[in-house]
């Protein structure tokens, strides 16, 4: 039985610099764009669209969007080696979480749950 609102189909950062935040999500963390403009892009995830919103109310803010990885390590080190500031993972109750930002200083998580689907 699907939802009254059906999915999430969009998640919305605004940004002040597009063209700043299209290099970093395209050339530093792979990702491929559905759409491009000045004052609106899209970000293809596997199940929704990150779409990057030009604002100029660009304060910092944690987004809450979690990314769920396989091996955090790994993640953290090949981000650190793409030029992408990101801390050292830690032990939070349910997994291993670090935190990275984009060029404007927005919040983003990367998480390891400490079991997976099959345990």
């Amino acid at each position: 039985m699907s939802s009254l609102l059906g999915k999430v189909g969009y998640v919305i950062v605004y940004v002040d610099s597009m063209e700043k935040q299209l290099r970093f999500w395209k050339d530093k963390l792979g990702f491929k764009t559905l759409y491009e403009s000045p004052e609106w892009s899209e970000i293809e995830f596997d199940n929704l669209v990150l779409a990057l919103h030009q604002s100029s109310d660009t304060e910092p803010r944690d987004t809450g969007i979690v990314f769920i990885v396989d091996d955090i390590s790994v993640v953290v080190n090949e981000l650190r080696r793409k030029g992408v500031k990101v801390t050292e993972p830690r032990d939070i109750e349910v997994g291993m979480e670090a935190v990275f930002n984009d060029p404007e200083g927005n919040i983003y998580h990367i998480f390891q749950p400490h079991h997976t689907e099959d345990s």
